[in-house]
């Protein structure tokens, strides 16, 4: 099966591209754009995606926990900000609005603490490995799953960023997720790291 990564570093008039093939036991259909440098405010992008093959017939699963809906309690502020504006912009694209997974938020709110604590950038954690990882250990299942992180100070810098950068706003505007989870926590050297988690049942 095809694979490909590709490495995209943006600082201010610099673009490098790279392209790779992907070891056959990795990840299957994988490709990710891990850095993407917005030169405004110094603060970083990151996309990634991943598409699952589909399912061998196997019998019915647990379902796991229904998600809640758009406007779901139990979300900060500027996660709700975050998610009107990802969701305003899919409709601008006449796409469906993302429902909000709080299991993903969960996922959301550990991996921005992580990059806080200790001190890094990345879609690989120290901690809890990729955040595919993340989200097979917490039984999450799904067709299609991505993540987008960003170091901002404020919710429309972040936006404004990830939207400016086309690996990012293809996750955004991606038709075939059906739910987000965002985790916002306020700290470290961007005032406040940003973690989207999408996925597609």
């Amino acid at each position: 099966m095809r694979k490909a990564t590709i490495l995209c570093i943006l600082a201010g008039l610099f673009v490098l591209g790279l392209s790779t093939q992907a070891s056959a036991a990795s990840y299957p259909s994988y490709w990710y754009n891990p850095y993407s440098y917005y030169g405004s405010f110094y603060n970083y992008y990151y996309s990634y995606y991943y598409r699952q093959p589909a399912p061998a017939p196997a019998p019915a699963p647990t379902p796991n926990p229904a998600p809640s809906t758009p406007s779901a309690s139990g979300l900060t502020a500027d996660e709700q900000a975050m998610i009107n504006l990802v969701n305003q912009e899919r409709a601008k694209a006449g796409l469906k609005p993302l429902a909000v997974d709080m299991r993903l938020v969960t996922l959301a709110r550990q991996k921005s603490q992580d990059m806080i604590t200790n001190n890094y950038f990345s879609h690989q954690s120290p901690t809890y490995g990729s955040p595919f990882d993340m989200m097979r250990k917490a039984g999450i299942t799904y067709r299609t799953a991505g993540e987008n992180l960003a170091g901002a100070s404020t919710v429309q810098q972040a936006h404004s960023g990830l939207m400016n950068s086309s690996g990012h706003r293809a996750n955004i505007l991606n038709p075939n997720y059906t739910h987000i989870g965002v985790g916002v926590v306020r700290g470290g050297r961007y005032g406040a790291m940003w973690t989207q988690m999408f996925i597609g049942k």
